[in-house]
């Protein structure tokens, strides 16, 4: 659901959106931070005007307005004046933006169906207060009838054009007078509240400066299976809520008083007592994890000019490192030879282009006369000339993401030596890429980030060097080249590499989060039709967690990840998490995504196609006899929709990445089955050995 946008875009100012595990919607009038709970799969119509109706409070209600206001107004029983000022706020939140109108009819259309004002059917009007029949009215229009007397429906009027929250107050004081003069046995009043009955978290008369988090949160805390526990931070301890416990205590059992002893809105009560049931009980809530910020994105994604820069300063400082043992000797020679072995993958991928052009061919007359079919001119009409406009190709792009972990040093050789013929790849077609390493020793984006921003997702010290582009200018496409080469001729230790690619753990779903912002201004920036976003890894990944309260208990099992305006629902498994984060950016920016999973072992390989067979719902261990005799005849096993990629590549790292072929050379005096012998094997390993290139420009194209 893309929804978060919406309140900050009709608010017209910048307003900070925050959802979380909260009981209820909230606004900080100070720091202008509007706070959504995670409310259950509601309609969407229902969602506007739940959202509208908060902006709408937040543009024009006063700190004395809001429902759960400490504020004690003489005469103004809070009840009524949540009635008359939510008349006022909707009203106006409409006229504003019209579009919302709809959204207003039809959300209070589905919460009448689900009796959100008590039960309607039969009511004796007689007996209906006037408060009540007012927020009947202005909430419900035309969808019930609503019987007014001439002098009940001055007031209604009155409330149908309030234009300042201090005729709110007035009209208030008038409608409560005329109450008691005129259906005083209507008049419920509450009794007064005992202080031992007061909520354990009773609002605070004035709002904190400070954040107010030391000591109501604690560290983060990893989530069971493979992900992390988060919550968010819920504000009632250090700002003014909408929405407070003794409120909503109130809500639900209306004999205890709403800051008044002058009486109460029964269906306001009603309504404030039916919303809590929008959003899942405190135990239920699933654990909310926010987005990243602009801020943690430029110290995560780390440009080639900056891992340029800590190359160079780790180089001067271990003069022995990887940095410093590239040979320009094997280089060259190897970059020649890359031009020669993606025209495989290059002609697959133009015969499919010139496939599609072809394919929606149109046809149409110039107006221009045929002279070879002048002659037909009496009996046939088409004597003119056609012409065959080709349809435009789609313009491509391509982002690699790169696993960068520990457990990678033994195929990054062969991986690297695969991305440089994929980055060839798009040069040789026009198609423009960004290759992304991901790994987690980036230190720039510490714990600090967790305190700002309760709630949102633990980093895990994501880095994503940015390793290669077609943006760079030559000098440095040819500098990056090199680094990958030298990461595909030798095998680098730790401590060789500069903190931003030195080898980590696999913050995996971290890189995905931020690849979705990668992506959605990678599109934009290059007009990309057609998306390719395509990962290497060796594993799954690490486990998700975020900085939270201590009094917030959510359901661990389930979580709500915020990702660039979308809230994705998911299992906390590792696994999960990542199939979802990859079918939403498939949904949203219409990607292509590509997994390339490297088996450092048998035992690796035998775990992951048990993981496929129980996806695709086959027996595993034919499954597992099927996938190996095809990893025998392809040296790779391709899957279809597995995993949240829309092709998913099985290969055994190590040498069987290699893209080098075997010379095809035989002695002299060799007979003619020796010929034949060598011959088969050096085309074997001219079909075999380039893996990632014989399947790439099918999938790409």
């Amino acid at each position: 659901m893309n929804k978060s946008l919406l309140p900050k875009l009709l608010a017209k100012e910048n307003v900070t959106i925050r959802h979380g595990n909260f009981k209820t919607a909230w606004f900080d009038i100070k720091n202008r931070v509007l706070g959504l709970p995670l409310w259950d799969d509601m309609h969407k119509d229902v969602y506007d005007l739940f959202v509208g109706h908060e902006v709408g409070h937040a543009l024009e209600t006063p700190f004395e307005g809001w429902h759960d206001s400490p504020e004690k107004l003489k005469g103004c029983p809070r009840s009524y004046i949540n009635v008359i000022e939510d008349a006022r706020i909707e009203r106006k939140i409409q006229t504003r933006y019209p579009g919302l109108v709809g959204s207003f009819n039809r959300g209070y259309e589905q919460l009448l169906k689900k009796e959100f004002f008590g039960p309607l059917d039969d009511v004796n009007w007689d007996e209906v207060k006037l408060i009540d029949k007012i927020n009947l009215k202005t909430k419900l229009g035309s969808k019930l009838e609503v019987p007014f007397t001439p002098e009940e429906n001055v007031y209604l009027q009155r409330s149908l054009n309030t234009q300042s929250f201090d005729e709110v107050l007035d009209l208030v004081r008038d409608i409560l007078t005329w109450t008691k003069e005129n259906q005083e046995e209507l008049i419920q009043k509450p009794e007064p509240q005992q202080e031992d009955s007061q909520s354990d978290e009773p609002n605070e008369p004035e709002m904190s400066e400070s954040d107010g988090h030391d000591d109501a949160e604690e560290s983060a805390e990893d989530m069971e299976d493979d992900s992390g526990q988060s919550g968010d931070n819920n504000p009632a301890d250090d700002s003014e809520s909408e929405d407070t416990e003794d409120t909503e205590e109130a809500a639900v059992n209306p004999e205890e008083p709403i800051h008044s002893q002058d009486d109460y809105s029964i269906t306001d009560a009603a309504f404030r007592a039916n919303e809590k049931t929008l959003t899942m009980g405190d135990d239920k809530q699933p654990v909310f994890i926010g987005d990243v910020n602009k801020d943690a994105l430029s110290k995560v994604v780390i440009d080639y000019a900056k891992l340029k820069q800590a190359r160079k300063e780790h180089e001067e400082k271990y003069p022995r490192d990887i940095y410093s043992k590239i040979n320009d000797n094997q280089f060259k020679p190897y970059m020649k030879t890359l031009k020669k072995n993606v025209q495989s993958a290059v002609k697959e991928f133009e015969m499919r282009k010139a496939a599609y052009q072809y394919s929606r061919a149109t046809s149409a007359k110039t107006g221009t006369i045929d002279v070879n079919k002048l002659w037909s001119y009496k009996t046939n009409e088409d004597i003119f000339l056609t012409a065959t406009n080709l349809a435009n190709a789609k313009n491509h792009g391509m982002i690699l993401l790169i696993d960068m972990s520990g457990s990678m040093s033994g195929s990054m050789p062969q991986v690297m030596d695969q991305v440089m013929h994929l980055v060839m790849f798009c040069k040789a077609t026009n198609i423009p890429f960004d290759v992304y390493g991901f790994t987690s020793t980036n230190r720039d984006v510490g714990f600090e980030w967790q305190r700002e921003n309760p709630g949102v997702l633990e980093l895990d010290d994501l880095s994503m060097p940015n390793i290669c582009s077609s943006s760079l200018n030559k000098s440095d496409f040819m500098d990056s080249m090199a680094h990958m080469h030298q990461r595909a001729t030798s095998r680098a230790s730790w401590g060789d590499l500069c903190r931003y690619e030195e080898w980590g753990s696999t913050p995996l779903n971290q890189a995905l989060v931020v690849s979705s912002h990668l992506v959605k201004k990678f599109k934009a920036k290059h007009g990309v039709e057609k998306m390719n976003f395509i990962t290497f890894t060796d594993g799954d990944a690490n486990r998700i967690s975020s900085y939270q309260r201590q009094d917030v208990f959510p359901d661990r099992s389930n979580a709500v990840f915020q990702v660039d305006g979308t809230m994705i629902k998911t299992p906390t498994g590792s696994r999960s998490v990542t199939k979802a984060l990859l079918n939403n950016m498939t949904k949203k920016y219409n990607t292509n995504n590509i997994g390339f999973f490297m088996a450092n072992d048998n035992s690796d390989w035998r775990h992951r196609l048990w993981l496929l067979a129980e996806e695709k719902n086959k027996p595993s261990e034919q499954y597992k006899l099927d996938a190996n005799k095809e990893y025998r005849k392809n040296k790779c096993v391709s899957v279809e929709n597995a995993l949240g990629y829309s092709e998913y590549y099985l290969v055994k790292g190590g040498s069987n990445l290699d893209t080098q072929e075997d010379d095809f050379s035989v002695k002299d005096d060799a007979s003619n089955a020796n010929i034949r012998t060598a011959f088969k094997k050096y085309a074997k390993s001219k079909k075999l050995n380039k893996v990632l290139m014989t399947k790439f420009g099918k999938a790409v194209a």
